[in-house]
């Protein structure tokens, strides 16, 4: 495939007419000479390349900039020996008109494995940009590193240096290795879908709770999405609707209407910046409006909006279960729940006593009763898992970054629930006691009457007719009405709440549910792609597959 690295002199003639900027980007290419840049800007709009790679931040170029390069013929002909793209960048870079697109990556993929790159990632995503992690997008690079694209801009000099600087900090911190690197000026990053040059593997979309082996059969396997410019990348990555005008999307050309949807004050990361001013200010926390800028909405709503409540409604109820981060020290006001002490927290996920309750990916405070306030003792930024209930005394369990995001992963996703979230505590050691029916038996092991599992005995019980969960909903209706009554999505979540108790034990309810029309191969692929698949099922040993 031969490499084009010739510019377009025509460019999008609607982009500069409806707007004096034109949003440009530089492309990079590689050859048997090494990699390369190319020599004039092109729009984002454009079509990329042929063979190009990697693309550039974005550069706001007035329209008399732009068609400056259309006076070479190369773009190679500066003093200097340097191109039309670099003196461009240059004054943009002077004059603040660049635009940064958030990434994260780092190179230690295969010194820690993909499980500590995502903790890094998220820990890195959701206490220091204060970004929910949930909403980027991850790609396997196809060689030794995972890219993460945050749906965040950085603009101008002085926030990619402040971008910069709180990722050194992240480092020093935490311990972890990211690639600082990127953040430097003009850095190119690699496009999705191409193939990295050394190990012939294409960057593709990859998910948080993959592990290596799923990422590289999905990397050796799979048809990469490929995109017809940059604004496409860009709109795949940004347009979501917490970061869109309240505006209709429009359905054709989409991408070349991206800045009229995208809204900057959710778009823009901003970071503060030693300036004197001799306004005081009413705090952050005691203003009672919403803030108008998106930047301070984090701080303001861990202090003023609605509260979870551990202890609410928890009469006749299961126990209440939440996976937050610590993020100040307790306060208390009249208006919320009577001077109760609160907490302001980041919810990783929290599931209410009667289960309607929920709070997910939010900035909110967490109440605690006299009795926990005694016992706490978290520090900021500690992560932390409170299981309460009626008593108001939690259990309260101090954890690890990965584990609050598995718990509060297992809360809110149509396939976890309280069980499962309680279940993975469990099983990391932590005691969590008993929650509804079920009980402890004397070596502090969980167990139950019906519908639960006995890790002692590896035995599932039959479900309740009033069962607890929808995953024991679904039980109960395969074991009355026929497993052929269960949708294959609705089978998965059985055999995913089974496979906790073990292979056998699942093996044998599914036989049992089946009857004469057990098939014994297509049970065992089934079961096995489930156990390949979660990382939460590693203890689960496949046997060989059945003659």
């Amino acid at each position: 495939m031969s490499t084009d690295t010739s510019t377009s002199k025509t460019s999008s003639s609607t982009e500069r007419k409806s707007n004096n900027d034109c949003a440009c980007v530089q492309y990079g290419f590689s050859d048997e000479k090494g990699p390369h840049r190319e020599p004039k800007l092109r729009t984002i709009f454009d079509p990329i390349p042929e063979g190009a790679k990697t693309a550039s931040p974005i550069y706001k170029l007035p329209s008399e900039q732009y068609e400056r390069q259309d006076e070479f013929e190369t773009g190679y002909e500066i003093k200097g020996g340097s191109s039309i793209a670099k003196e461009i960048q240059d004054e943009c870079e002077e004059d603040d008109r660049v635009l940064c697109p958030v990434h994260i990556e780092s190179d230690a993929y295969h010194d820690v494995g993909p499980k500590t790159l995502i903790s890094w990632f998220q820990e890195f995503v959701d206490d220091y940009l204060e970004v929910p992690f949930n909403t980027c997008t991850l790609y396997f690079s196809g060689n030794r590193s995972i890219h993460v694209h945050v749906p965040r801009f950085v603009s101008g000099e002085d926030d990619r240096e402040g971008l910069k600087e709180l990722a050194e900090s992240f480092c020093e911190e935490a311990g972890a290795d990211l690639d600082l690197g990127l953040y430097s000026r003009k850095r190119l990053f690699r496009l999705p879908g191409v193939e990295h040059a050394k190990s012939g593997m294409p960057k593709v979309e990859i998910e948080s709770t993959w592990n290596h082996n799923r990422i590289f059969r999905e990397a050796n396997g799979s048809n990469p999405t490929t995109y017809s410019s940059y604004a496409d990348v860009l709109w795949d990555v940004y347009v979501q609707e917490p970061l869109t005008f309240e505006t209709p999307i429009p359905s054709r050309n989409r991408p070349r209407s991206l800045f009229q949807v995208l809204n900057p004050k959710k778009t823009l990361l901003e970071f503060a910046h030693d300036e004197s001013g001799s306004e005081i200010e009413t705090p952050l926390i005691e203003q009672v409006a919403y803030p108008e800028n998106p930047a301070d909405v984090p701080e303001w709503s861990m202090y003023n909006t609605q509260e979870f409540s551990p202890y609410a409604l928890a009469s006749g109820n299961p126990r209440s279960v939440a996976a937050v981060r610590v993020k100040g020290g307790p306060f208390a006001r009249r208006d919320k729940r009577g001077g109760a002490t609160m907490v302001p927290a980041y919810f990783y996920g929290a599931i209410g006593c009667n289960g309607g309750f929920t709070k997910q990916d939010v900035h909110a405070p967490l109440q605690l009763s006299k009795k926990d306030y005694r016992k706490w003792d978290y520090e900021v930024g500690e992560k932390i898992v409170i299981i309460g209930g009626k008593s108001g005394s939690s259990r309260i369990f101090s954890v690890s970054s990965w584990e609050a995001t598995v718990v509060g992963h297992a809360l809110m996703s149509d396939e976890g629930g309280r069980d499962t979230a309680l279940n993975y505590l469990s099983k990391q050691g932590y005691n969590v006691g008993a929650s509804g029916s079920t009980g402890s038996n004397s070596n502090g092991t969980t167990t139950s009457t019906s519908g639960e599992f006995s890790r002692e005995t590896g035995t599932i019980w039959p479900a309740r007719e009033n069962w607890n969960t929808d995953v024991e909903g679904l039980q109960w209706k395969a074991e009355q009405d026929g497993i052929g009554t269960l949708s294959h999505k609705e089978r998965v979540r059985v055999a995913c709440r089974h496979l906790q108790n073990g292979w056998q034990a699942t093996w044998e309810w599914f036989e049992e549910q089946f009857g004469p029309t057990f098939k014994p191969e297509i049970t065992w692929q089934f079961l096995k792609g489930i156990v390949e698949d979660f990382e939460e099922y590693n203890h689960v040993d496949v046997p060989p597959k059945p003659a």
